[in-house]
């Protein structure tokens, strides 16, 4: 006489299935959640770098609002805008037709949160502005920033 024998191989098979589902879903996740992180860590990162061009652009608005300004005025029309620091002013004096070169670097630090924790990103980008009293507005150059 057999006791429960065909309901212990069912158990044993369900038992089995639950083993493979569950070792399955383990490595899915071991796999899937670096991936996120890092996802999310460059999301994070590209919205960093898109806010210091952002900055950049309102600190280019400010040099260009007063074009015949001499440098001392552009340098403190580009120190004003938050985020923003002067390296260099280059130009005016004699040649002022030539514009004034102003290379200033912007740094933006952004902390988010999400299932992983807080995640930190730093993005510091320099550009310079060349400003000229009598001719339209010059593009935004982007430079390397010095060490």
């Amino acid at each position: 006489m057999r006791f429960g024998g065909r309901k212990s191989a069912r158990v044993r098979r369900g038992l089995l299935a639950a083993g493979v589902v569950t070792v399955l879903a383990v490595t899915v996740v071991t796999v899937a959640v670096p991936l996120l992180r890092d996802r999310s860590q460059q999301r994070l990162e590209r919205r960093a770098d898109r806010e210091a061009t952002a900055i950049a652009q309102r600190a280019r608005a400010e040099l260009l609002a007063d074009p015949a300004a001499g440098e001392a005025a552009l340098r403190g029309a580009a120190d004003r805008v938050d985020g923003v620091e002067v390296l260099a002013v280059e130009g005016g004096g004699q040649g002022r037709e030539a514009g004034v070169r102003l290379v200033f670097r912007v740094r933006v630090a952004k902390t988010a949160a999400s299932v992983f924790g807080w995640q930190q990103a730093t993005t510091t980008r320099c550009f310079a502005q060349v400003v000229r009293p009598d001719a339209g507005p010059a593009a935004l150059e982007r430079v390397p920033c010095p060490a």
